[in-house]
């Protein structure tokens, strides 16, 4: 792996940290770019996605400290980003809390802003894995297979390959504009939570301690997303679906 992309001198560029920069940079321009696209207001886009990502950073920060406690000499260790040491799943719970409440303020239409950043996520998540691959972040079990990396699965490197295809098919989904706002947003959540709890069982330490912890938090993710999911556009898609159905069988007898 290479953790450091490349030094001068005392000045050292970590592959991990100009990653998660860069997916940050590029999920920002989709999300810009999906807004114009929809006619959405951006005016308060810059400050929303700066605030929700220190936001989301420091929640990442937090929650890996009360998780892993024991790596810490004290609490004010906590604010050495630099030491590395990121929960990712509590950074994205607590920076799309942030997130909800900064467009609430910007009032601008929910569901349709919750599909344009589901996308800008997944787009930004899938290159900041790549530097997760870089660094080492996670361990995967060991293996001969052909994608194995120094005898290993790369786990960070799979978790980023699932996000850019989950990212390119519902791009080419939402484009199409054939579905109602939201569906889009669970859709991505969905499939990302499913993606990542089976991809976390092929880590070296799955099934202990925060990890298994981990897990059960993304099935619990996978079934509230389900029944919101079904609850909020259920009867929607069952009304449409039968309405399909008799549209179809009433042209059959009509001929």
């Amino acid at each position: 792996m290479q953790p450091v992309l490349f030094e001068v001198g005392q000045f050292k560029l970590y592959s991990f940290g100009t990653f998660i920069a860069l997916g940050a940079l590029i999920g920002g321009i989709v999300l810009f770019r999906l807004l114009k696209y929809r006619h959405m207001r951006t005016s308060h886009l810059f400050d929303t996605v700066l605030y929700t990502l220190i936001i989301a950073l420091i929640g990442a920060r937090l929650t890996y400290y009360f998780a892993y406690q024991e790596q810490f000499k004290n609490f004010w260790q906590v604010f050495y980003f630099w030491q590395g040491g990121l929960l990712a799943l509590g950074g994205i719970l607590i920076g799309f809390y942030a997130f909800l409440r900064f467009n609430k303020n910007a009032r601008q239409p929910t569901w349709e802003v919750l599909d344009v950043l589901s996308l800008s996520f997944l787009v930004g998540w899938a290159i900041g894995k790549i530097g997760c691959q870089l660094s080492s972040c996670t361990i995967g079990r060991g293996s001969e297979s052909w994608i194995a990396i120094n005898g290993m699965l790369p786990i960070d490197l799979i978790s980023s390959i699932w996000a850019i295809i989950v990212f390119g098919v519902l791009l080419y989904i939402y484009l199409k504009d054939r579905l109602t706002a939201g569906v889009i947003f669970f859709l991505s959540a969905e499939a990302f939570f499913l993606g990542e709890l089976l991809i976390k069982t092929l880590k070296a330490d799955f099934g202990e301690g925060i990890v298994r912890a981990e897990a059960m938090i993304y099935l619990a993710l996978i079934a509230i997303t389900y029944l919101l999911f079904w609850r909020l556009h259920g009867p929607r898609l069952e009304k449409t679906t039968l309405q399909r159905f008799w549209g179809n069988l009433t042209q059959r007898f009509r001929r």
